[in-house]
This record gives structure tokens, sequence and C-alpha cells, in this order.
């Protein structure tokens, strides 16, 4: 088992300009990190949860099923350790962002077991191309071309003990250059950065790179549970979100919830 820290800061004007931080935003009646700390709280794999939120003030009822709040307004870096440092140091632990509010049970569990088999330090989940679209139509996502065709990733990352305190300093250049290509090309080096331009990187590349920055193993993981890459970052992710979870409360089998 694994625990979860929850990042559900962010700024939330981006979606309403009355929304104090991202993870409060209503999503088909409920906060968006409500929905994932139930989802989080109803997997099998997962041993505790922590929420990190930039204030404990006015949050709703919802806290009373987190095991771990942890108040951090910093970085993303400093929230990422704020909250890791909130369970024993002998577990992994499961990075979640608190913006996929269609995320299920069994994507967690599917992507904590895999992550576990692989033996890894860190993983990354990829969700192909094709089942992002068959899933969550209409939803906009970026996607970037390896070898082997299309992925964008998700919004998780399965970290081993130690691991994130060891890489504080890559972690927090890669999250500050993620929207600048040439700067982060600076970080990851420029060979590697074209071949990803190009659509030339193999998987194996991208698991090689990462191990690399992080002094350890890393692994890439495909998952066809696409709810773990829904993230609401524009207003049309809202519909699409909320179009799923009305059709889950509902009854209704939608693709995303297929066995």
């Amino acid at each position: 088992m694994v625990d979860a820290v929850v990042l559900a800061g962010g700024d939330g004007a981006v979606l309403d300009p009355t929304c104090r931080f991202k993870g409060l935003m209503p999503i088909a009646g409920k906060p968006m990190v409500e929905w994932v700390v139930d989802a989080l709280n109803s997997a099998e794999m997962i041993h505790e949860v922590a929420v990190v939120v930039p204030t404990a003030e006015n949050l709703g009822s919802w806290v009373d099923r987190t095991d771990k709040l942890v108040v951090s307004n910093g970085s993303f870096v400093e929230n990422v350790l704020a909250g890791s440092g909130a369970f024993r140091a002998d577990r992994p632990v499961l990075l979640v962002t608190g913006d996929i509010p269609a995320l299920t049970p069994r994507a967690v569990d599917t992507f904590v077991e895999e992550s576990l088999a692989t033996g890894a330090d860190a993983t990354y989940p990829l969700i192909r191309e094709a089942d992002m679209i068959e899933q969550y139509p209409g939803s906009k996502r970026t996607f970037v071309r390896l070898a082997d065709g299309k992925v964008t990733g998700g919004n998780m990352m399965f970290v081993a003990p130690l691991i994130m305190e060891r890489n504080r300093d890559i972690g927090g250049r890669i999250f500050a250059t993620r929207k600048n290509p040439l700067a982060m090309a600076r970080v990851i080096g420029v060979r590697f950065a074209v071949r990803l331009v190009l659509g030339r990187l193999t998987v194996a590349e991208v698991e090689t790179k990462l191990g690399e920055l992080i002094g350890g193993k890393g692994a890439a993981v495909y998952t066809s549970e696409a709810s773990i890459g829904a993230d609401v970052d524009k207003p049309v992710d809202v519909i699409v979100a909320e179009r799923v979870l009305y059709a889950r409360a509902e009854g209704r089998n939608t693709v995303s919830e297929r066995e």
C-alpha cells in the first residue's frame, strides 16, 4: 500500500473568478478535490490521504474524510514536500493533483499496482491518445508524439520513500520550466528535447532520462484508465467532467467505467 498526497491549491480564477483556489471549484455539486479524496479513500491500495491546501478556512465537510490536512502555500516542490512529510518515510507516496474529479478507485489501484511491479523509484502514467479521446470526448489535451504513438501524461506520480527530498532542486526546475520549451531543454538536455519535439523518443529513452534526473530507476507506466489524465484546466473540461460524473450517478455505463 502507499500514502497519497493531493495537491489541491492553484489559481481557481482560471475557471471561476470567485473560486479561492482550484481544488474548491464546484464540479457536479462538489468541490473538485472532494471527488479526488473520495476516489482515493475507496481505492484498496491507498493507506492514508493527505491534502495540501493554501488555507484551512471554510473548506467544507469533505475535510473530515481526509487523514491529514496540510496547510502550505509555497512553490510546487515545497507543497509536495509538506504533504509527503506528513507521512512515515518507509512507504511510497502517490502524488495526485486535486483537479481530476473523474478519477476512479480502479484507476488508482491499477496505476499503483503496476508502479510497484516495476520496482522503480519513480513512475509516471502515460495515456494513449485514443483512450483519452474515447473516454473523455470533447476534452482538450496536450499530446506528445513518442515513437510508438501519441500520449498524454497523467496527473499523478508514484515516488519511493526519500526520493522527493533528494530531488528538491531538479523537481523545482522542471516544474518552473514546464511551459517554456527552451528553458526545459536546458534542464533535460537539448538532444533529448529535440528528439521529443520530433517524435522520435522511445518509452525506454524516457525512462532512462527520468532515472538520470532523479538518480534512481524511473519507469513510464501505460494505462488505459484515462480518468488519471482528465484534469480540469479550462471551462470545456468542466463540461466534460460533469457529463461523466452525472452519468455515473445515474448508473449509466460510460466508457471509462467499463471492465
